[in-house]
């Protein structure tokens, strides 16, 4: 299997039915394989039998358990490479091959992790994507319209979606489950992990640009109540960063945090 893409979701059912769509429609090459982590839903997302996507269940009941789901996820993939990304984002068949590297090459030699820019988008009942001006802000878009004349429906990269290989994924130990039962952190986290093994240990490649994908209008003012949000459920959950039971340093500003391979002597 070349390439495993993870996606962790809590409810949001009928973007789930819409992504299942885009995937059919998109017929991807066989080693290629799809994992809806369900990460606690209720009722649990139920998926009739289709070739190389599937729903596995987290069964965990923190609040806030992406990081579980994303490693429970990549725990059951076969892909030399993982893509993860949130049950919000739409990704693109050019994006899927160039990170699977089957077709479209972005380098002329094997990449370590690659991160996609984002355009604003929504999955239709069909699974198509639409970018039309008037169904992006029924579904919550807020831009004036200055920014999109400068910008157009660019929304920027985000560390929440990337490939890596898998080996490296797991030479990271995965995501820090510690950020468990609290909103955030954790996606930034990982991309630091990664950014002081590229800078400091220089051990893996920096990170590459790949095809577009797209993203739905801001989730927390989701006007179509599709996309499940911890938020809106059970309010603001607050953000306590991992402290480091060592040096009692927030964990991404302590040494112990990093690889052992980091000398003693080595400022982070």
């Amino acid at each position: 299997m070349k390439l495993s893409i993870v996606i962790a979701v809590l409810e949001s059912y009928e973007v789930v039915k819409r992504q299942i769509l885009h995937f059919q429609k998109m017929q991807l090459p066989d080693d290629i394989e799809v994992i809806f982590v369900d990460d606690g839903s209720d009722p649990g997302i139920e998926l009739s039998v289709i070739k190389n996507i599937y729903v596995i269940k987290s069964y965990d009941t923190r609040p806030w358990s992406q990081p579980c789901a994303r490693n429970f996820g990549a725990s059951k993939a076969r892909g030399d490479y993982l893509l993860f990304t949130d049950i919000d984002h739409i990704l693109s068949k050019e994006a899927i091959l160039a990170a699977a590297e089957i077709g479209v090459m972005i380098t002329s030699e094997d990449y370590d992790k690659m991160i996609f820019p984002r355009h604003w988008g929504v999955l239709t009942k069909e699974g198509d994507i639409d970018q039309s001006k008037q169904i992006l802000f029924d579904y919550g878009l807020q831009l004036p319209v200055e920014v999109m004349r400068e910008r157009g429906l660019h929304g920027g990269c985000h560390p929440n979606t990337f490939s890596i290989k898998a080996d490296i994924f797991w030479r990271l130990d995965g995501y820090d489950e510690r950020y468990c039962g609290r909103y955030g952190g954790d996606d930034v986290d990982f991309s630091k992990r990664y950014g002081h093994l590229c800078r400091k240990l220089h051990e893996v490649k920096p990170h590459i640009e790949g095809p577009r994908i797209w993203v739905y209008p801001d989730a927390r003012r989701d006007k179509k109540q599709m996309l499940h949000s911890i938020r809106r459920k059970i309010g603001r959950v607050e953000r306590v960063d991992p402290v480091c039971p060592d040096c009692e340093l927030i964990y991404n500003k302590c040494v112990c945090y990093y690889p052992k391979e980091l000398s003693e002597n080595e400022s982070v």
